[in-house]
């Protein structure tokens, strides 16, 4: 029997050209793979040209003549693709490189129901057929609705990178100080070559000053290049004495040094230390302009460098913490900022429980913020890219929480906020979201985040339509609707009678039982338990938090500093790197709140 036909024609080979890039040669062997999986059928993966009986992979350029018989791409869309039946040939036509590699998993996603919900096979949904049947005139396009779609990548997992490329990922942010597993701030060739081998984009160093500041070996002899902090010269290795030339020549011939050697990144990301004002000099000349001002200061004389030293890559800038505030005094970018990417990371004390264009509670500042910045990049004419990256998993305020953390993330929120910054021509997005593997208890949250992306039109009930009985299998529906309960409960106000309401929902857990013994599902729902024990204890210490019980408070927070350790044999290789992130800062976040009074957090 044929498996795989368009129309009365039997498909058995896959081409694609000679001397085709890495990743339309992978993307042919990953068709190979699949279709292996799926129809248990076997299919050489080779060079050669479109043929009938064949499937052909190959980028527009490589054979432009292909795309001419499914029509042109659309407007508006990104790393668009096609895959269409004509001549007896099943063509898979992609912008770029990455875009032959979306064409075949979109195909596979579309034509046989594969999913890809979270890195690993162990979590990926792939139904036997036993035949394929294609309309011999059928076109399948797709493409993302935003240029930059960027992941925070923090281990190096080739199946992590390989999970982004599925769900249409085509930015990876390399390896950064954030990244205690590598204990590096810089890429390397490897795993730079890594990236690349997918078709995708390698974008860092991020918060990296203390390489390109002046050394503290010079302190002695130039005490004038450091900063001055609380009346005096410091060396802190994160900032300098900007408003002197000399230190900014120092940092320049630095960051060039530093391209010299680390020659990765397509978007090199210039971004100020991760720390807050009083970090940066206080003497009489700094203090003439602003923070926001030396930088970009800085940033025209950084630019000048990267275009010189790596005259393909773009130029990041980012708007947080120090920087949020535009320059008031600085009208001007290098080039208008035509090969420029502005980053808006301004939402770490948003109002996670509406739309951002809400503007309720601490949204209405990071909103303000937003469209300061939007003013500034008008008046200085810019010409390049902007990007967001959100922080849905930081924020708890107003008193509603704990959710983010707990990675109930709110859907529904994300879904409106990205619909918006699509009206807003907004050019890509990121998110902070503290995992490489998997999204606590189950991935649903972060690949519905990631199809959103590609598609903020998709309703958030649809895909979970399509996850649920796809991971959960029968029990499916049961996980689903208590999923949907403790998130509601969740997001309700902290108080006893809410804390009963979340420990009560463990007799709907008591209830879901699979009929077979199925390893791979128990292990799944056992760690929906697991989660369900942490939102509890997160619920609990929120209300001491809320009661200023400071004895129930470090009673509590011995517990929480204990539990992923105490679960570690079943979460560790669904959480990398393990513990999470946010895990032993999240109790400071609370001792630090424990000082606001309960009028200021509530209103």
């Amino acid at each position: 029997m044929n498996k795989i036909t368009l129309g009365q024609t039997s498909v058995r080979r896959i081409f694609y050209p000679q001397n085709a890039s890495a990743p339309v040669q992978f993307a042919a062997q990953e068709l190979q793979s699949y279709l292996k999986k799926s129809l248990n059928v076997a299919i050489d993966a080779r060079e050669g040209v479109s043929a009938k009986g064949a499937f052909f992979l190959s980028t527009v350029q490589a054979n432009p003549e292909a795309i001419a018989k499914a029509g042109p791409f659309k407007k508006g869309k990104y790393d668009q693709s096609v895959a269409f039946g004509r001549d007896g040939c099943i063509f898979m036509i992609g912008e770029n490189p990455v875009s032959v590699l979306y064409a075949v998993y979109d195909f596979l996603q579309a034509c046989l129901n594969i999913r890809f919900f979270a890195p690993g096979r162990q979590h990926e949904y792939i139904p036997k057929h036993s035949a394929l049947h294609l309309d011999d005139r059928f076109v399948f396009q797709t493409g993302s609705r935003f240029a930059i779609r960027d992941w925070v990548n923090r281990t190096n997992n080739p199946e992590v990178i390989a999970f982004a490329a599925k769900n249409r990922i085509n930015t990876i942010l390399g390896c950064g100080p954030w990244n205690p597993s590598l204990g590096s701030d810089h890429c390397n060739a490897k795993n730079a070559d890594l990236v690349r081998s997918y078709g995708l984009k390698l974008r860092g160093p991020g918060h990296s000053w203390r390489r390109f500041v002046p050394d503290e070996s010079l302190f002695n002899e130039h005490p004038e290049y450091f900063p001055m902090i609380n009346g005096k010269r410091t060396v802190n290795n994160r900032t300098a004495c900007f408003s002197n030339p000399y230190a900014r020549k120092i940092f320049c011939q630095n960051l060039r040094n530093y391209l010299q050697k680390n020659p990765y990144w397509d978007i090199f990301a210039f971004w100020a230390e991760d720390i807050n004002d009083s970090y940066y000099c206080g003497c009489l000349e700094c203090q003439k302009m602003g923070v926001s001002d030396w930088y970009i200061t800085l940033v025209n004389e950084a630019a000048k460098v990267v275009e010189q030293e790596l005259p393909r890559a773009v130029f990041e800038l980012i708007a947080y913490h120090g920087t949020r505030i535009p320059p008031k005094q600085v009208k001007k970018l290098y080039r208008n900022g035509k090969n420029m990417l502005v980053n808006f990371c301004l939402g770490q004390t948003r109002d996670l429980y509406n739309p951002l264009q809400k503007k309720t509670y601490g949204s209405a500042k990071v909103f303000s913020t937003y469209q300061s910045w939007r003013k500034y990049l008008s008046e200085v004419v810019f010409k390049g890219r902007i990007m967001l990256m959100e922080y849905y998993n930081l924020c708890e305020w107003p008193n509603y929480g704990p959710r983010g953390r707990a990675l109930l993330w709110p859907m529904e929120v994300i879904r409106e906020d990205i619909r918006f910054y699509q009206k807003e021509g907004i050019n890509g997005l990121g998110a902070f979201t503290g995992f490489d593997c998997f999204c606590w208890p189950s991935p649903f949250n972060m690949w519905c985040w990631l199809q959103l992306w590609n598609n903020p039109e998709t309703k958030v009930e649809a895909l979970k339509d399509d996850f649920y009985p796809k991971y959960f299998g029968k029990v499916g529906h049961a996980v689903r609707e208590y999923i949907d309960r403790l998130e509601e409960a969740m997001h309700a106000r902290t108080s006893p009678e809410n804390i009963m309401r979340v420990k009560e929902l463990s007799k709907m857990l008591d209830s879901i039982r699979p009929q077979q013994k199925d390893r791979q599902l128990i292990h799944r729902l056992k760690l929906v338990r697991i989660h369900h024990k942490y939102c509890v204890l997160l619920k609990e210490m929120f209300q001491a938090f809320i009661n200023k019980d400071l004895p129930g408070w470090q009673t509590l927070k011995k517990l929480y500093m204990t539990f992923f350790e105490g679960h570690r044999a079943d979460m560790e290789r669904h959480m990398a790197p393990f513990p999470p992130l946010w895990a032993h800062f999240y109790w400071s976040h609370f001792e630090q709140g424990l000082k606001i009074t309960k009028d200021e957090m509530l209103h």
